[in-house]
Formats: structure tokens, C-alpha cells, sequence
């Protein structure tokens, strides 16, 4: 059997850790699309915790490709850099959303033009779209296509992965196009990947990842 190495190990943690903030952050954050709660003394530090938990999700999105870019760029790369940069927009653009929540927060104690604070609202679920749809299926996709490639993984999960990956980034492109699908529509183009992930997460922790059976040189 073989042994789990410290990168590997980290990059799993962090995967447990991206879900996990994701889901508390957006949750904190979510009421900041009611001006109501905005005004309300509790909103303060519901919402400074719930920024902090999606500044943690942005670092981690983004620690995750440096953890795992020693085996992947074995395989290909130019892949690995492209999911290493992409992984980097994905957390740059969370980050974003969660600065545009916070000066919302400082915009409705100043009492400042509603304008102002729907641009800023209209800003944040850009970002969080983009950058949580669309750019993290697309790193998804890669991802899983590497583990497919050099075999890192068995092909399961791989296929798992790029199919979860290709079912989020079509949510993400129809969203941003102005469809609006339903709820339970949008669950389950989201599930697969976030349960994949999960998946891995625990593959990493126990059995880590092999050299590549493929490798490029480039």
C-alpha cells in the first residue's frame, strides 16, 4: 500500500475545507440581498464571519492546484498551469464577491443610494457565478482529465469528475446567459461535482496520488 505525501494529504484537507466554507460562507452571506437585514444590529458580525469563511474558501481553491501541480504537470503541463491559473481566477473572483458583499454592509449603515447598493449586489452574483460555475467547472474538467490521462486515480472517479465538471459549467453558462432554471434543476447540475469532490478528498487522504503512468515532457 502505498503511502499519502504531505502534498497530497494538504490538498485533500483543502478540498474538505473549500466545501465546508462554501457552503457556511454563502449561507452567512445570503441575506445580504435583503436591505432589512442589512440595518439590523445582528448583521455586522454574521456577516464579517461569513466574509472571512469565503476569504478562507478563495485561498483555498487556490492552494489546491499548488498542492496537487508537482504530479499533475507529469501528465501535461500546459494543462496543469492552465488549471493551476485557473483554479487562482476562480479564488480572485470569490474574493471579489466578498469584498462587494462588505462594502454593501458599510454602504446600508451610511444610508447611501439604493443605486449604489444594487450595482455592488448585481457585482457580487456576478463573481460568485463566474467564478463558482463557470470557471470552477472548467477546472474541474481539467482536473479530472489529467487523473484520467496519467490514471492517478481509478477511472470512476475521473469520468465522475469531468462529468460533474461539464454539468456545473453548463449551469454556469446558462445562468449567466439569463436562464433561470429551477431549484431542482440547479441542484442537480451542481451535486455530482460537489459529491465527487468529497470523494477524492477522502481518496487523497487515504491513498494518496502515484506517479503519472503517462507523463509529457511539456
Amino acid at each position: 500500500m502505498r503511502t499519502p505525501t504531505p502534498p497530497a494529504r494538504t490538498a485533500g484537507i483543502l478540498f474538505l475545507v473549500a466545501s465546508a466554507t462554501a457552503i457556511a460562507g454563502g449561507s452567512l452571506l445570503l441575506p445580504v440581498t435583503e436591505p432589512q437585514f442589512l440595518t439590523t444590529g445582528g448583521a455586522q458580525p454574521r456577516l464579517a464571519t461569513g466574509a472571512l469563511l469565503e476569504i478562507v474558501l478563495a485561498l483555498s481553491v487556490a492552494a489546491i492546484a499548488a498542492m496537487l501541480w508537482p504530479v499533475l504537470r507529469r501528465v501535461s503541463q500546459p494543462v496543469a498551469a492552465l488549471y493551476l491559473v485557473t483554479r487562482t481566477l476562480e479564488g480572485a473572483l470569490i474574493a471579489a464577491g466578498t469584498l462587494a458583499a462588505l462594502v454593501m454592509t458599510s454602504l446600508a449603515a451610511s444610508h447611501a443610494p439604493p443605486t449604489t447598493g444594487d450595482a455592488l449586489l448585481d457585482g457580487r452574483e456576478w463573481a460568485i457565478r463566474i467564478g463558482t460555475l463557470v470557471v470552477f467547472g472548467a477546472s474541474a474538467i481539467m482536473l479530472n482529465a489529467l487523473l484520467l490521462r496519467g490514471r492517478l486515480v481509478p477511472g470512476w472517479l475521473a469520468w465522475w469528475g469531468l462529468i460533474g465538471g461539464v454539468l456545473l459549467a453548463l449551469r454556469g453558462a446558462l445562468e449567466t446567459y439569463g436562464v433561470d432554471l429551477p431549484a431542482a434543476a440547479q441542484a442537480v447540475l451542481a451535486a455530482p461535482i460537489g459529491i465527487e469532490e468529497m470523494v477524492f478528498a477522502v481518496w487523497l487522504l487515504v491513498k494518496g496520488l502515484p506517479a503519472p503512468v503517462r507523463s509529457e515532457a511539456t
